[in-house]
């Protein structure tokens, strides 16, 4: 605790949650606490228990969040509350997840979701401000889910730098490579980062970020290098000469530059994989700037996607209201 980076973090934090309380306030919402031992209530992550002395067998839940309560608070006319609120989630640790957590919990009643997107929107703004006199952009921009996945790869993505994820499905169709023409004719897809510049990494990098990708389900990591006569690698002999020029011409590689691919039946699995190996690349690049924000909404999130063993799960969170023209097809 005597450390200076763990104070500065924990002054920090204090600073954030008072601009926090601040601009919620200006804005006349109540800070309302919520009981922390509680009933289970059905959300994602395992309950921790905690066994009561009066009712001997009988056990309170901790709140994964306080979803039951602000419900109970917006019919009870509490039309805008928040909270600065403590969170249990017995689940395995993450890189920015720990058993118990906090976050900002916001409820308002009778809005719509550009009423949400402005409040939050504003509440960035005062924080980033009051906290790091820094003046943030608002409105952010609005990036369909179909487009993050697609260009990016993730769900939420950097959007500070490019390496983009390009789809050549179409064009390595007609290859002779049969890890791709397998994958395709399982309905799966194929797709490419230029990383611009990296023609000179080394068999040895290209072997570190072929484990890299194997974390997030890929079998292999695919490469070629640009040079001045065309694409080179041991898989070229597998692409026709037209074959390359569309490879070359689609990513928009110019001589030095290293062409990544991933293929499988599995969508989830090839746009994860380049996903994370876009930011893995950026870390190497140093394209990364800690000092600028990119602030971004992701819209349009689809309910439901495909499991690994092929049943229905949430992509989003399943308290979210569809929208009205989607309420037949459920």
């Amino acid at each position: 605790l005597r450390k200076q980076s763990m104070q500065s973090n924990i002054i920090t934090r204090h600073k954030i949650a008072k601009a926090v309380r601040d601009y919620f306030d200006s804005l006349n919402f109540l800070e309302i606490e919520t009981p922390i031992l509680t009933k289970s209530t059905p959300e994602g992550a395992r309950d921790y228990l905690v066994p009561s002395r009066i009712h001997p067998g009988k056990f309170y839940a901790l709140p994964q969040s306080p979803q039951i309560f602000k419900q109970l608070l917006m019919i009870s006319g509490f039309d805008r509350y928040f909270q600065i609120a403590r969170c249990f989630r017995d689940e395995d640790l993450r890189a920015d997840r720990q058993p118990e957590f906090t976050q900002i919990d916001v409820e308002m009643s009778f809005v719509d979701e550009d009423d949400i997107m402005e409040v939050m929107e504003g509440m960035m703004k005062h924080v980033w401000r009051v906290v790091l006199n820094k003046d943030i952009k608002t409105p952010f921009p609005r990036i369909s889910y179909k487009e993050a996945v697609g260009k990016y790869g993730l769900d939420k993505p950097d959007t500070s730098f490019e390496l983009h994820l390009t789809d050549v499905t179409g064009i390595v169709k007609s290859s002779n490579f049969e890890v791709f023409t397998k994958a395709i004719k399982q309905n799966g897809i194929v797709k490419c980062i230029n990383a611009k510049n990296c023609a000179s990494f080394s068999r040895t990098v290209i072997e570190e970020l072929t484990s890299f990708v194997a974390i997030y389900g890929s079998k292999g990591l695919a490469w070629m290098k640009v040079t001045e006569k065309g694409l080179e690698s041991s898989i070229v002999k597998f692409f026709g000469e037209k074959i390359q020029k569309e490879l070359i011409k689609t990513t928009n590689a110019k001589k030095d530059d290293l062409l990544l691919f991933v293929a499988d039946s599995n969508h989830n699995i090839v746009n994860e994989a380049l996903g994370n190996l876009r930011i893995e690349l950026a870390k190497r690049l140093k394209l990364i700037d800690s000092n600028r924000f990119n602030f971004v909404w992701i819209v349009d999130f689809p309910f439901f996607k495909k499991d690994e063993h092929d049943n229905w799960t949430f992509t989003h969170n399943p308290f979210s209201a569809p929208k009205p023209e989607h309420m037949e097809l459920l």
